[in-house]
């Protein structure tokens, strides 16, 4: 009698049928009906990189033998060299193709060498290479570059077929948004889409309320958001206040738009934040109505003094315009960023992207002033850019606008004939963020082209540049440079929050500059910088991001400043989130290939914490969702139990499909609880679609009553 298991035998056949004849070829090459050596492995699956799957019918150690854990890590182990191999005949074709066309600036340094960089390929003449990802959605095909985070999540979630495939794994979460309980405005942006009422300048004017209403609202404004210094002079700004209430009917209709601009954006920093407590903070339903009435007025303002023509106080409309529709959004969306294309246009036009000096007919006032909103702008196309994994909209070498000076408000004003010398940067100044923050942007755009350039690059390029972003972060001026939180309880809670994004701005751009290398197979030590330096830049913001989100609680000292916490900085927690997630990855059950003083226990305690972070906007971010379902995965890998996420389910269901993700620092993540106006039809997993939501939505004629006390309604 056998030994084996009952369980184990395999029925036997029937007496009138042929003897089984043995497989002496391996399990795949059986499959593909291609040629076998019989080896083990055999060549053929050696060379396709699957040598962890060349198995044979009598080895003991077979697949279904096998236990789940192991077979899931020797998946992990095939995948990473089978992407090894498909780089290097990449890196080969590439190098075939830069040989053939040299490029100028490295023809030369070739030829002082004489080899090409001993890279990864076979050949010695290639480096690890991002592609992008290209997806194909019901909503349309999208791509990302290399350097956006969804590049990292989705190598997380081709994971989930092998734990279904060993039972070990089920999404078991079934996410409930909140219904659309707003006033139907139609697809965002407003401006883009068209649909507002066709109105005179009387009847916007109708709606403005008494002026200590908007007294409250302007100065909500200048002391709140630190980017007014980039679009308004304040004593300039307050003469022309005075001369409209001394007569608003001739005030210059676009002047009249950046007013309602004002005011709504001043209401939205007032509003619930996206992981409030009703308790606490009960929803404002009037105001919510308020800021999309407001809103629209600057629509109909844009739209009476044709704004793509340019003109005064355009430029300024539209910045703070493009902000409030991001704002009321809680993940950032492409229509913002197709409007932002149409403003850098406008502002090209009105030579924005020129240094006055080159035109006599600018004045130094206006000429300062023109530097403050194209250092803005610039700034919001680097982040628009990079968090839509879209290459920047402007080209470096056709701007030669100089940074703004060093300079308060009060130190010139429209009679100044020459500007005066620039403070010392040791003296804190309301413009020393803006300038600070555009080195930063002109040093961001460096990086990224670098990182996604289609080109070859050497490893020593990355190297330099690693440098030089190093000798930046040490450039920062003294009073943005981070501080401990004991050493910033006296400081205000925007300060604080500046240094802390201008810190998380030098570490992405480290991630972003050494990503390509962290992913290249943990078994090529030359990259082992790049490991080390990507992990500990990634252990830092998931740092800043559990301090920050502990910091913008209602007790606490960063809660007058918690709209700054939007997809702008959760972006940045995405990234390292995701490197996080990859590494895990990367040395599960091949510990000898830690990142040294970086542990599996420690990255998964990080991961833990962040995963209750992102659960607090879970319900209203699929951003959020995205982090959390990655962060399951990824901790299932080493037995990690985590909670379910808030606002979930239990209810089977696959895991959610990562899509591509914004403007400035006037990014607020507006809940408005029950007035949720977000747009998920991007998502379509049905793990996903919306549940009935537990809180009772306002009754329609409640809505209606709101709405016509302050809107114009758009006619039948």
């Amino acid at each position: 009698m056998s030994a084996t298991s009952p369980t184990r035998q395999r029925p036997l056949p029937p007496p009138n049928r042929r003897r089984d004849k043995p497989q002496l070829s391996c399990t795949p090459c059986r499959r593909r009906k291609v040629k076998c050596d019989r080896g083990t492995p055999c060549r053929t699956c050696s060379v396709r990189g699957m040598a962890m799957s060349c198995t044979y019918p009598d080895a003991v150690s077979r697949s279904s033998d096998r236990d789940p854990h192991a077979t899931v890590q020797d998946r992990i182990r095939e995948l990473e060299a089978l992407v090894h191999v498909l780089m290097q005949r990449a890196a080969a074709k590439n190098s075939n193709n830069v040989t053939s066309a040299p490029h100028p600036e490295t023809s030369a340094a070739s030829a002082a060498e004489g080899s090409p960089d001993p890279g990864i390929g076979a050949s010695g003449s290639g480096e690890p290479s991002d592609q992008g990802t290209l997806t194909n959605t019901p909503a349309g095909v999208s791509y990302v570059d290399g350097a956006h985070w969804t590049t990292l999540l989705n190598s997380i979630s081709e994971l989930k077929d092998c734990f279904q495939d060993t039972g070990e794994f089920t999404s078991t979460f079934r996410y409930s948004n909140p219904p659309q309980a707003t006033p139907d405005f139609g697809p965002q942006p407003q401006l883009l889409y068209g649909r507002f009422a066709q109105v005179g300048k009387g009847e916007i004017l109708s709606t403005l309320p008494e002026r200590p209403v908007v007294d409250r609202l302007i100065s909500v404004f200048f002391n709140q958001v630190d980017l007014h210094p980039a679009i308004l002079h304040t004593a300039q700004f307050i003469r022309q206040y005075e001369q409209f209430w001394e007569n608003p009917s001739e005030a210059p209709i676009m002047w009249v738009g950046l007013l309602f601009a004002i005011m709504s954006i001043s209401i939205l920093l007032s509003l619930p934040h996206a992981d409030h407590d009703p308790s606490i903070q009960p929803p404002d339903r009037q105001s919510a109505v308020l800021v999309r009435v407001y809103r629209e007025k600057v629509v109909q303002c844009l739209s009476i003094g044709k704004y793509t023509q340019g003109g005064e106080f355009t430029i300024q409309t539209l910045i703070i315009y493009i902000a409030i529709e991001h704002l009321l959004q809680e993940d950032s969306e492409f229509g913002t960023h197709l409007l932002l294309g149409i403003i850098l246009n406008i502002a090209m036009r009105m030579g924005y992207h020129r240094d006055p000096k080159n035109f006599a007919v600018i004045s130094p006032f206006e000429g300062e002033m023109r530097r403050r909103t194209w250092a803005a702008l610039y700034q919001a196309n680097l982040i628009f850019a990079s968090q839509m994994g879209l290459p920047s909209m402007l080209k470096e070498h056709q701007i030669d606008t100089e940074e703004p000076h060093n300079i308060k408000d009060s130190d010139f004003d429209e009679e100044t004939i020459a500007l005066p010398p620039s403070r010392p940067e040791t003296e804190l100044t309301p413009v020393l963020y803006i300038i600070t923050r555009s080195r930063v942007a002109h040093l961001w755009e460096e990086v990224r082209d670098l990182a996604t350039d289609t080109r070859f690059h050497k490893y020593e390029e990355i190297l330099a540049m690693d440098r030089k972003v190093q000798a930046h972060e040490n450039r920062v001026p003294p009073p943005l440079r981070i501080q401990s939180l004991s050493q910033s309880i006296a400081d205000p809670p925007q300060l604080i929050m500046q240094r802390i994004w201008l810190q998380i701005c030098f570490l992405r751009l480290q991630i972003v500059l050494h990503k390509k290398y962290f992913m290249a197979p943990t078994q090529n030590d030359r990259y082992s910088y790049s490991r080390s330096v990507s992990m500990k830049a990634a252990k830092e913001i998931i740092k800043f991001q559990h301090l920050v989100y502990a910091l913008v609680t209602p007790e606490a000292i960063l809660f007058s400043a918690r709209w700054k916490l939007t997809s702008v900085m959760n972006n940045e927690f995405m990234l390292a989130t995701g490197i996080l997630c990859a590494y895990i990855k990367q040395i599960v059950g091949n510990s000898q290939k830690e990142v040294e003083g970086i542990s599996i226990e420690e990255i998964n305690k990080l991961l833990e914490k962040s995963s209750e972070c992102w659960q607090r906007f879970s319900t209203t971010s699929k951003h959020a969702r995205s982090a959390i379902e990655a962060i399951r995965l990824t901790l299932k890998i080493t037995s990690t139990p985590t909670a379910s996420p808030a606002g979930a389910e239990d209810e089977s269901g696959p895991m959610l499909a990562f899509q591509d993700p914004l403007l400035l620092d006037l990014n607020f993540p507006c809940s408005l609880d029950g007035f949720y106006s977000g747009d998920d039809a991007s998502i379509s997993n049905p793990s996903l679609e919306s549940t009935p939501y537990t809180q009772q939505p306002p009754a329609d004629d409640e809505w209606i009553d709101l709405f016509q006390r302050v809107s114009t309604r758009i006619p039948d």
